[in-house]
């Protein structure tokens, strides 16, 4: 019955070549926008999270603020008689290194850094300037900034006394590789530290504002005799960093543990908006390629009711009759569908050689998503399958002495 179904089909198809070719460019139009449109999206918003936590810690692990509180019972009453501030404990991790190991062991985490991190200020001959001091173990921190690669003049070595700038700090304090430069903190602890080389993060105020030096003059600096600040992690995959967090938070309770998602509230709320925008633009393409297969599917049938009624008369059943539309609108939601893959690919190219040309290079790439080009393929060829129920039922409940008398 499905031969004979394809058979009858095609040869409806083709004996209305206008209709047939005119619903398969609308679904090539629709399906190619869809695709373009996922492509371009999905680069652009890739592009914004690599800008975002490419070379940052998605997951940082912060001891929590202590207050001092009051070890007296609640019963007795004690009279003070001048109330100054509760004095703030300073936030650090002590035993660091047990910590870093069992994350070391964790799965799914990439790297975890050690982090001495504190404002100061460096001063080279009458130049002063505000900056962050961060302070690493070069091995773990370069997996999560690059440094190594990121280094544009000297060395990538912060080992003792030296240290790497951003390259807009050197150019402020005329600093080169070599140079001496005197590093002070707000506690009043100062040294000086020999400038190795310097460093380009591809952010403008990181490059003005960032001081890179080893782990243990930075604890000196800050007074933390061999404690730390922070210890930033990287994951490889970033969108479960909300659950790995909350896993590492039954591990260390004691500890503030902090995603890029919650420092990112409002990227994510755009990205989402953009992925909503672009779901729903998708959604209308979809219902008018829909929409228009079953118009010209039911216009189909009325053409093709003297045909409906000699093949019913012949013998052929109501499902037969039925299979053949739905088995149209399968072949045109499949070649429509085809065809659109080809030429969305043909307008990512287009859009790309387009925006080389005026100058404007796009600063992201846009690329097929295989996943999401089969799922558009799919989709689409369901709806113009679905679209085709209708037409099929009408056609189902046709008589043939009816057809053959009226027609």
């Amino acid at each position: 019955m499905f031969r004979f179904a394809l058979r009858i089909a095609w040869r409806f198809l083709k004996s209305s070549r206008s209709q047939t070719l005119l619903i398969v460019l609308g679904i090539t139009a629709g399906v190619s926008i869809q695709i373009f449109l996922s492509s371009l999206i999905s680069g652009l918003q890739a592009n914004l999270i690599q800008q975002t936590v490419g070379d940052a810690p998605h997951i940082i692990i912060a001891p929590e603020d202590r207050t001092p509180t009051s070890v007296t019972p609640s019963s007795k009453t004690v009279v003070v008689s001048a109330l100054a501030s509760p004095v703030k404990e300073e936030a650090k991790i002590l035993a660091w290194q047990q910590i870093h190991g069992l994350l070391l062991n964790q799965p799914n985490l990439r790297v975890a850094s050690p982090l001495v991190e504190g404002s100061g200020s460096v001063r080279k001959g009458e130049l002063t300037r505000s900056v962050v001091l961060k302070g690493i173990l070069l091995e773990y921190a370069d997996q999560i900034y690059e440094l190594r690669e990121r280094t544009t003049q000297g060395i990538p070595q912060i080992g003792g006394n030296g240290v790497l700038v951003g390259v807009e700090l050197a150019q402020d304090l005329r600093l080169r590789t070599g140079d001496l430069l005197l590093i002070t903190t707000p506690g009043g602890k100062d040294g000086t530290f020999i400038v190795n080389g310097t460093f380009d993060l591809g952010n403008k105020t990181i490059n003005a504002s960032w001081v890179f030096l080893d782990l243990i003059p930075a604890q000196n600096l800050f007074g933390l005799e061999g404690a730390i600040s922070a210890i930033e992690i990287q994951i490889d995959q970033v969108f479960q960093s909300e659950y790995i967090a909350q896993n590492l938070k039954r591990i260390l309770p004691q500890y503030t543990i902090e995603t890029w998602q919650t420092r990112n509230r409002q990227l994510l709320s755009a990205l989402r908006s953009q992925s909503l925008s672009s779901f729903m633009i998708q959604f209308f393409v979809l219902v008018a390629i829909t929409l228009g297969i079953a118009s010209v599917l039911v216009v189909s049938v009325t053409q093709k009711i003297r045909e409906i009624g000699i093949l019913k008369a012949i013998g052929t059943t109501n499902t037969g009759i039925s299979l053949v539309f739905l088995i149209q609108g399968m072949i045109l939601g499949l070649f429509g569908s085809s065809l659109g893959a080809l030429f969305g690919f043909f307008l990512i190219r287009l859009f790309q050689e387009a925006a080389r040309a005026s100058g404007g290079a796009i600063p992201f790439s846009i690329t097929l998503n295989t996943r999401a080009l089969v799922t558009i393929v799919v989709v689409s060829t369901l709806a113009s399958l679905l679209a085709a129920i209708s037409p099929a039922r009408q056609a189902k409940k046709l008589t043939p002495i009816e057809v053959i008398r009226n027609g």
